[in-house]
């Protein structure tokens, strides 16, 4: 291998996986040299690339693998040259300290805001945070094992010893950008924000009937500064906010933060319009209720999607939306009935009694990322895989029930890990 040229190794060494590359830099000098360059990390893009486009067009390629972090935190992954799910590839986030041991989320500890939580993930970065209710936040790549904590936020509006009542999002953007003709990688000065969205204060009544405002104040924290700081955020055409432990998962799509409101989505640009927001109502002749207890935002095919399940005719509905932020219908589909009582596992109980169950149906918790047929759902314990063009839905895993009480977070990763932006020296 020493007669090879640099060229030709670059080549061959491009066409492993990332961990095996990195794990080749020990082997000389020489290899840590090669694997340092842009132009293998280049390269090694673009092959795996090529790689992913030819996965997309051939449907028995399109697997999905899930990977337990613990038993409240499961990765649904999709990468074609990585498979997390094998012993070797096996991730944890327990590198981020102890309060992230698997261990801890052991499903018979009732007090929730004990536990760890993954709070965004945006190209190839986490923002995960040390319990449910702590402003305590790192940002970390899961394949790296890098990280960095952030500075303490400022206290919630009611208080330093209150309940911290925000919803939270992340987005970073992309690391590399790949030319239209698939040839050329351009790698970008990447930034990341840290966005919290306090919910609405109000009576009881209030919060039930959801609350309207045209401004409000986000907090804001930026990479380049390493600082947070208090927006003043105007929303001309208002939004409702309905109780906040019911608010789905916040999603990150091309640098903007979809948050969902009771009756629509509030959009958020933190990187060029941080001081105003947009507003996008639910589908016409959707149920706000099923997509809020039932249902699922999320991406897929490069598009923003929203998903409803109608528990009492076990039928879903899918819509994308458009560029104009108009809405447009793509499945309604019939999936055969679920019994509860064949998804309930005893192991997973946290009392040991059937009674602790409380049926809210069946709930859709992710997209496939590639695949737009494909929607993985859960009912009581039991997590399936639906296809709206088939209307089959099989049985695939178990995980814990109850609302927030597993994450289920499908994983579109970047075909090389992307690298945490360095933060001012304060």
């Amino acid at each position: 291998m020493e007669n090879l040229s640099d060229d030709l190794l670059i080549e061959i060494w491009s066409r492993v996986s990332y961990k095996t590359a990195v794990s080749c830099k020990s082997i000389s000098k020489r290899f840590l040299a090669l694997i340092s360059q842009l132009q293998f990390i280049e390269r090694s893009i673009l092959h795996h690339y090529t790689l992913l486009q030819q996965m997309k067009e051939e449907e028995n390629q399109k697997k999905w693998h899930f990977n337990f972090i613990s038993k409240r935190k499961l990765l649904i992954s999709f990468s074609p040259n990585l498979n997390l799910s094998t012993p070797e590839n096996q991730i944890s986030l327990s590198f981020l300290g102890r309060k992230f041991d698997p261990k801890l989320d052991n499903i018979t500890r009732k007090k929730h805001v004990l536990y760890s939580r993954i709070v965004g993930f945006s190209n190839g970065l986490f923002l995960c945070k040390k319990t449910t209710r702590g402003r305590v936040y790192h940002v970390c790549n899961i394949l790296t094992k890098d990280w960095i904590k952030l500075p303490l936020p400022p206290p919630p509006q009611t208080g330093h010893n209150k309940r911290d009542r925000v919803l939270e999002g992340f987005v970073c953007e992309p690391y590399y950008s790949i030319g239209e003709n698939s040839k050329k990688v351009s790698f970008n000065n990447h930034r990341f924000r840290v966005v919290r969205f306090p919910c609405f204060e109000g009576t009881i009544n209030e919060i039930l009937w959801g609350i309207t405002k045209s401004e409000f104040e986000m907090v804001v924290f930026s990479s380049e500064t390493g600082q947070w700081s208090k927006k003043n955020v105007s929303c001309p055409n208002g939004l409702s906010f309905t109780r906040p432990a019911i608010l789905p998962y916040v999603v990150a799509h091309e640098n903007i933060l979809y948050f969902m409101g009771k009756t629509s989505i509030l959009v958020y640009d933190p990187f060029n319009n941080d001081e105003k927001c947009e507003i996008i109502n639910f589908p016409c002749r959707a149920s706000a209720n099923d997509i809020l207890f039932n249902g699922h935002v999320g991406v897929c095919r490069g598009k923003f999607r929203m998903v409803c399940f109608c528990t009492l005719r076990s039928f879903v509905k899918v819509w994308e939306l458009d560029k104009d932020y108009s809405w447009s219908l793509l499945h309604t589909t019939c999936f055969p009935s679920i019994p509860v009582r064949d998804c309930i596992v005893d192991e997973l109980l946290m009392t040991g009694g059937r009674n602790e169950i409380v049926d809210m149906g069946t709930q859709v918790r992710a997209f496939h990322p590639y695949d737009g047929d494909v929607v993985f759902l859960q009912r009581a314990h039991k997590i399936f895989v639906g296809n709206l063009k088939t209307n089959k839905i099989e049985g695939v895993g178990y995980g814990i029930h109850g609302f927030e009480s597993l994450q289920m977070i499908s994983l579109d990763l970047p075909l090389w890990p992307t690298p945490i932006p360095s933060l001012p020296i304060t």
